[in-house]
Formats: C-alpha cells, structure tokens, sequence
C-alpha cells in the first residue's frame, strides 16, 4: 500500500485548489502527517496588473505576497491533526512546483486539474497540472472536481445560470448572452 506521510499541495485559491487542500488533508497519513501549502507568484502576472495600473512590480508582489499568506493562513486553520507548512515563492509556477517537490522529497504532489490560469492557458499551452506531471520526479497526483466540471449539475455559470442538459442530448446548455463555463461557487 502507497503510504502518503507528506504532499506538496499548490494553491492558487481558486474552487479546485482549496478543494484539492481539503482531499489532499484526508489523504495524508502516518506518524507526523504533513501538507505542504505551495503558491507561486507568477511574473508574467506582476507585470500584467503593473502594467495595468502603474504600480510599481516590487509593490505587486508585496501585495500578492501578503494576499497569498492571508489566505494560507485561513486555509491552514481547517486541519487539525495534520502539519500544514506554508510556502510562497516567485517564478513559473510548473517549475516551481517540480523544484519544491524534488527539494522538498515530498511523498506526492496533489493538485487540481483546473486552477484560475488553467482555462485560457490551456488552450495554447498545456495545463499547469500537465506540466507539473512532465517535469516533477515525484508523484503527481491530480484531482478532477464536480462542482467545476461543465458537465456537473452543481456547476454555475458567471451569470449564475445553470448548466443543466437540453432535452437529453448529454450536453450542457449555453447560459444565456454567451458561452462561458466559468463556474463560482
């Protein structure tokens, strides 16, 4: 039986990645459980916002910075038993997530299949999650979730419409005024 005492978990915050948190929580086991929280500030994504507004980019990361933190912080409150390390870095996220693993000798990486970047990136370049598995030596696990899936009763559109089959036919229904499969909570 594959034992996982310590997993490397990237979060980006969006619905699949705290859900990937709390999966990865009930996955660890052993003597000293342990979840290793991820996030990587991407610099394609500083210098768009400081592009955008003027900001300086050493003010954008301070600001991703202590936003990532924050938000580890909550997460990290939900586990109980289980030893929650918290880590923020700088640089392309798959690279990063594969240099912490290896440096990290984590037992497995979890992560989501679909992240905040993964819906537009994907279309011409690959996933994140995709990426993470060609050039981690470790273990990736990756966790598919409902309530994002297109074809999930539980997904909602930006709109707030629903994606509900048409007559049957095992497709999801356009939402109204447009195409988007961006679902929230």
């Amino acid at each position: 039986m594959f034992e996982l005492n310590e997993v490397l978990v990237p979060v980006d915050f969006s619905i699949a990645s705290r859900e990937t948190f709390a999966r990865a929580l009930a996955m660890v086991d052993g003597e000293s459980p342990a979840v290793m929280l991820l996030h990587v500030i991407d610099p394609v994504l500083v210098e768009a916002i400081s592009s955008v507004t003027g900001e300086p980019a050493a003010a954008v990361v301070g600001r991703l910075r202590a936003r990532a933190e924050d938000e580890m912080a909550a997460m990290a409150d939900c586990a109980a038993s289980v030893e929650i390390v918290r880590m923020v870095t700088e640089g392309t996220p798959f690279y990063e997530i594969a240099r912490h693993a290896d440096e990290l000798a984590v037992d497995a990486v979890v992560i989501a299949k679909t992240g905040q970047r993964d819906a537009r990136e994907g279309l011409f370049f690959g996933s994140t999650a995709e990426k993470v598995v060609r050039a981690c030596r470790e273990p990736v696990i990756v966790l598919t979730h409902e309530a994002c899936s297109p074809w999930s009763d539980r997904a909602r559109f930006a709109n707030g419409s629903s994606n509900r089959c048409v007559r049957g036919r095992g497709r999801p229904a356009r939402p109204p005024g447009g195409s988007s499969r961006r679902c929230s909570a």
